[in-house]
């Protein structure tokens, strides 16, 4: 007897830890629910078996798994699976706490008119912390009945799977939070960009036409002016260096806000110009290599590689004290890989002085990240510094 009760615990503790198994190694809640109920089903050798989840937000019950399900249950796309039941009710009344053998189904009444003796299924009510989250209900061969050892390893599966669930909704509630973080701040780059581009627009456009009919005026004055008066035409011709001086700092002013050549020429185009006119005038010896970037990408994967760079070559023209520069952006795959390396002093991210710094570093994280990218920095006090970012092309237009 001893032996045989021995036996009995050995084997419905082989069950338990099966099915936890399934749970703990499953990536969805969908493959955790079937392929616990398989188990079970197998294990057990029971006919047939199904769980309900529970909707607290509408109190309603829904077929998340099956195996093995009466034909007259599973005809016409399960229909008759979905609305209430007896045991579903009695769920929700708090009526079933534990494990039972024999609830007679209100579905297989009217599925199966004329086989009373299969009207009746065992239920397990699902449930962890105090909270109700489905039932599993099993049908088993017409007069057999689970043992109570057997009902109380059943309630301990109904916990884990119970758990289960929880843990899956927490993960849903989280992943749909991240998600809506992600959108909003996608539509705030967005925005922040497209007035980006209207004020470029307006200082190209207005600011731009101010500054040349200065010149234009300043040049006609100068033209007017007595040539014996060296003292104003030499005032004419400062005034007409810095009207000039100023024109090219406002075209820088917009380009630094949105370049036109990106949207209009695309990624390679916008970086060389970039180069030219903001980094080699300031000294610093660049190695560009552009590759594979013929065809158009994206307006936000264009936007985040621009944007990486730009604030990349700020960093090192603000901190660095680089004498040279290495820009890669090319396709790897599927990737859109872009390196910006630098010979300066490098830093120490942990130091109070790079706050700025990884200021700028968190934004163009926070870019790659936004396009399902990634980027990497490495840096260390007198090596110079690398910023690599992988940014995933599967939304090329």
């Amino acid at each position: 007897m001893d032996s045989d009760v021995t036996l009995s615990a050995n084997r419905q503790m082989g069950i338990f830890r099966s099915i936890a198994e399934i749970l703990n190694r499953s990536f969805t809640l969908r493959e955790a629910l079937d392929g616990a109920l398989h188990r079970v089903v197998d294990l057990l050798d029971v006919r047939a078996g199904w769980i309900f989840l529970y909707e607290a937000e509408t109190s309603t019950f829904r077929l998340a798994a099956d195996v093995n399900l009466p034909g007259a249950l599973a005809v016409a796309g399960k229909r008759r699976m979905s609305g209430d039941c007896r045991c579903n009710q009695m769920l929700r009344d708090g009526e079933l706490t534990e494990a039972i053998n024999l609830i007679q189904c209100l579905r297989l009444e009217q599925a199966l008119p004329r086989q009373p003796e299969s009207h009746w299924h065992a239920s397990v009510p699902l449930i962890a912390q105090d909270e109700t989250v489905g039932i599993l209900n099993l049908l088993l061969e017409r007069g057999r009945t689970f043992s109570p050892e057997e009902l109380d390893m059943l309630e301990s599966i109904g916990h884990e799977l119970a758990v289960t669930i929880q843990r899956a909704r927490l993960f849903e509630r989280v992943r749909d939070q991240e998600q809506t973080a992600r959108d909003l701040m996608q539509r705030l780059l967005v925005a922040q960009e497209e007035e980006r581009g209207r004020i470029a627009r307006d200082f190209h456009d207005q600011g731009g036409q101010l500054m040349s009919a200065l010149m234009i005026q300043l040049d006609h004055l100068a033209a007017q002016a007595d040539p014996k008066d060296k003292a104003l035409a030499a005032s004419l011709r400062k005034l007409y260096g810095l009207a000039q001086q100023g024109l090219e700092e406002l075209r820088k002013l917009v380009y630094e806000l949105r370049p036109p050549t990106l949207d209009e020429l695309g990624l390679g185009p916008a970086i060389r110009a970039y180069i030219d006119t903001h980094v080699r005038p300031a000294g610093l010896q660049i190695d560009l290599q552009l590759s594979d970037l013929t065809t158009r990408l994206s307006g936000e994967i264009e936007t985040a590689a621009f944007r990486i760079v730009q604030e990349s070559i700020t960093n090192v023209l603000r901190h660095a004290k680089a004498k040279k520069v290495e820009i890669r952006v090319g396709r790897r795959g599927e990737v859109l890989q872009v390196m910006v390396r630098d010979d300066g002093v490098g830093f120490d991210a942990d130091a109070p002085q790079a706050g700025r710094r990884t200021l700028g570093l968190a934004g163009m994280r926070e870019r790659s990240q936004l396009v399902g990218g990634s980027l990497q920095v490495l840096s260390a006090p007198g090596f110079g510094t690398t910023v690599l970012a992988r940014l995933p092309l599967h939304d090329e237009s």
